[in-house]
C-alpha cells in the first residue's frame, strides 16, 4: 500500500474508533439504567480505551482477513474466523482492562475481569465481525474499481490498435501503386513511412497527447499523401495557439483525415483542399476536419473503422461530455467535428 494511503486508513480507522467510543460513552451516561450510569468522564474513558484497542488490532484482522478469505480458503474461512474472533475479542477485552487498572491505578478493576469479561464478550464479539466484512467490502469494491480501469484500458488499447494497421495497409498499398508510375515518389512515400512509424513506436502508451503533438504526426502523414496527390491536395491549418494545449486521443485525427482524402479528395479529378481549424469554446476543445470534396451521400452514413472508433475512443475517455459529428459542409464537402472537454497536461497532473 502506497504511503499515502496507509496514513489515510490510519487516520479512517482512528476516527471511525473514537466515534464508537463517543457513541457508546453518551449510551452509558443516558441510555442505561439508573444503577448502570457512569458519570461522564469515567463513560469516556472506558468506552474510548474499549475501542481504541479495537481500533489497534485493526491490523491484525486484515492481515487475517488476507490469510484466511473465500478466495484461498473457501468455506474452511468461516471456522477459522469464528475461532479467531473469540480470541480476539478475549485479548481485546483483557487489554481493556490492563490499560484501565494502569490509567486509574485501581487493583479492582483487574479483580473484577471475570465479571467484566461475562457482561462484555458477547456485545464485543461482533465488533471483530464487523472489522472483517468492511475490509472484505472495501476490497472486493477497489478490485472491482481495478479490474474496471483495466477493462477500460484494455478496451481503449484495442481500439487505438485498429487504426495503426488500417492506416498502414492503405499507405503501403498507396506505394505499391507509385511503383509502376513514380519510383523515385513511391521511394519518398516509403521514407516518410519509416518517419512516421518511428513517431509511432516512440509514444509512451498514453491514450492523450496535446493538439500540438497530434498535428505533427498528422503532418508526417499528410507529407506521405502529398506526394502521392501531388497539386490536387490542397491543405489549410487554422488552429488557433492557445488550441494547441489541448489533450485529443493519441492518433486520433489521422484516419479521419485519411478518411476526408479518400472519400472526399481522392475521387475528384482536380482535387481539392482539406483543412483542419482548433480552437478553445466554453471549456471545449473543437476541432474540425472539412473537405471540398464530393461529400456525403444522401444515404444515412455508413461509419467506417475511422469514424467507429474515433466515437468509441472518445465515449470511454470522455463519457457523454464529447462529441463526434459529422455532416455536409455549406460550401459543399464533409466535415467532422470534435468537442472534447477542455484538458491540458498541466491540469491532468495537477
Amino acid at each position: 500500500m502506497p504511503p499515502h494511503r496507509r496514513t489515510l486508513a490510519v487516520l479512517l480507522v482512528a476516527f471511525a474508533s473514537t466515534l464508537a467510543g463517543l457513541y457508546f460513552a453518551t449510551q452509558l451516561r443516558l441510555a442505561y439504567p439508573e444503577s448502570l450510569r457512569q458519570p461522564w468522564g469515567k463513560a469516556l474513558l472506558l468506552n474510548l480505551v474499549h475501542y481504541w484497542i479495537w481500533g489497534a488490532l485493526v491490523p491484525f484482522v486484515v492481515w487475517l482477513a488476507r490469510r484466511a478469505s473465500f478466495e484461498n480458503r473457501g468455506w474452511r474461512a468461516i471456522p477459522i474466523h469464528a475461532i479467531a474472533s473469540v480470541v480476539v475479542t478475549a485479548v481485546q477485552l483483557v487489554a481493556g482492562v490492563a490499560v484501565l487498572t494502569l490509567l486509574v491505578r485501581d487493583p479492582l478493576l483487574w479483580d473484577g475481569l471475570p465479571r467484566f469479561f461475562r457482561l462484555n464478550f458477547h456485545s464485543s464479539l461482533p465488533t471483530y465481525w464487523l472489522i472483517l466484512f468492511v475490509y472484505w467490502a472495501w476490497d472486493y469494491a477497489g478490485r472491482a474499481a481495478r479490474l474496471k480501469a483495466s477493462l477500460a484500458q484494455a478496451r481503449l488499447d484495442a481500439l487505438k490498435s485498429q487504426l495503426n494497421p488500417h492506416f498502414l495497409f492503405n499507405t503501403l498499398n498507396s506505394i505499391s501503386s507509385l511503383m509502376y508510375t513514380d519510383i523515385e515518389a513511391a521511394d519518398r512515400m516509403m521514407a516518410r513511412l519509416s518517419e512516421l512509424l518511428r513517431s509511432t513506436i516512440h509514444n509512451n502508451g498514453a491514450q492523450e497527447v496535446t493538439l500540438r503533438e497530434e498535428l505533427e504526426f498528422v503532418g508526417r502523414y499528410l507529407e506521405i499523401e502529398k506526394i502521392r496527390f501531388e497539386e490536387r491536395l490542397r491543405i489549410s491549418l487554422g488552429v488557433e495557439e492557445e488550441a494547441l494545449d489541448g489533450l485529443v486521443p493519441t492518433f486520433s485525427l489521422q484516419p479521419l483525415v485519411e478518411n476526408a482524402l479518400k472519400h472526399g479528395i481522392a475521387p475528384l479529378e482536380r482535387g481539392s483542399s482539406l483543412e483542419i481549424a482548433g480552437r478553445r469554446v466554453d471549456g471545449y476543445l473543437v476541432v474540425r476536419i472539412s473537405d471540398g470534396g464530393v461529400g456525403a451521400p444522401a444515404a444515412p452514413l455508413r461509419e467506417g473503422v475511422g469514424l467507429a472508433n474515433t466515437r468509441s475512443r472518445l465515449e470511454h475517455l470522455y463519457g457523454a461530455a464529447a462529441t463526434l459529428r459529422t455532416g455536409n459542409a455549406d460550401g459543399g464537402g464533409f466535415f467532422v467535428q470534435l468537442d472534447i472537454p477542455w484538458r491540458t497536461l498541466e491540469r491532468v497532473h495537477s
